[in-house]
């Protein structure tokens, strides 16, 4: 489970929101899809980020 405490940057929430929005991955930072990943919010599926339950919980708190 991811941690909602960690702090995400402007870009990298940013980044989050392109990746809920689907077929992001040549839009985002290659360091931001990892860091999401490594955070739980994201997951990679045959090359593709796709959100986590835990990214959409975060994406939809706005922080």
């Amino acid at each position: 489970m991811a941690d909602s405490s960690v702090a995400l940057s402007a870009n990298e929430f940013a980044s989050l929101a392109e990746i809920g929005k689907g077929k992001a991955q040549g839009e985002i930072p290659q360091a931001h899809g990892e860091r999401l990943t490594n955070l739980g919010y994201a997951i990679r599926r045959l090359g593709d980020l796709e959100l986590t339950s835990s990214g959409a919980r975060r994406l939809a708190t706005g922080e």
